[in-house]
């Protein structure tokens, strides 16, 4: 008898534990379903348009040219308003053999952009030899003296016409 009481026992003790079940069930209580995977929704990509590469071209290094088509610099820099318009490109005018380099910022609408034998063309309708003349472009200065072309519009009168 004793042997069939450690047998018993031993037996007890290697079956695995149908009777226990968590929280104290019963060995036909199931476990709650794992709750559901909620992923985040993907956000659609992009609307893609496709431009001739021509008209992606950056505008460095881009060449600037008077209205009689001789190039007088190259674009170095575009400068921006605080609304990220922009308000003037930097032209770096070359001297001889890069002594004399000058940068001089040029008002937005004093450039006129075209695409002339698929490359992009800058004009300038500014006098090159009075740009010449200008103060440089400082990078680090607060303000920064931009040319402008002449409004083709009179000066606004500040006289009043008389009653």
């Amino acid at each position: 008898m004793r042997n069939s009481l450690v047998v018993a026992l031993m037996l007890a003790s290697t079956l695995p534990a149908a009777a226990q079940t968590p929280y104290g069930a019963g060995p036909t209580a199931q476990l709650p379903p794992p709750p559901p995977i909620v992923l985040p929704p993907q956000p659609k990509p992009p609307k893609l348009e496709h431009l001739p590469k021509v008209h992606a071209e950056g505008l460095l290094g881009q060449p600037v040219v008077d209205a009689k088509g001789a190039v007088i610099g190259h674009v170095v820099n575009v400068l921006i308003d605080q609304s990220g318009k922009p308000k003037a490109a930097v032209v770096e005018f070359a001297g001889f053999l890069g002594v004399g380099d000058r940068k001089i910022a040029v008002a937005w609408s004093a450039l006129h952009f075209s695409v002339v034998k698929e490359q992009i063309a800058i004009v300038v309708t500014l006098d090159a030899a009075k740009l010449k003349a200008l103060p440089e472009y400082q990078a680090t200065d607060r303000s920064v003296p931009v040319a402008v072309a002449r409004s083709q519009k009179p000066p606004p009168s500040d006289t009043k016409a008389a009653p």
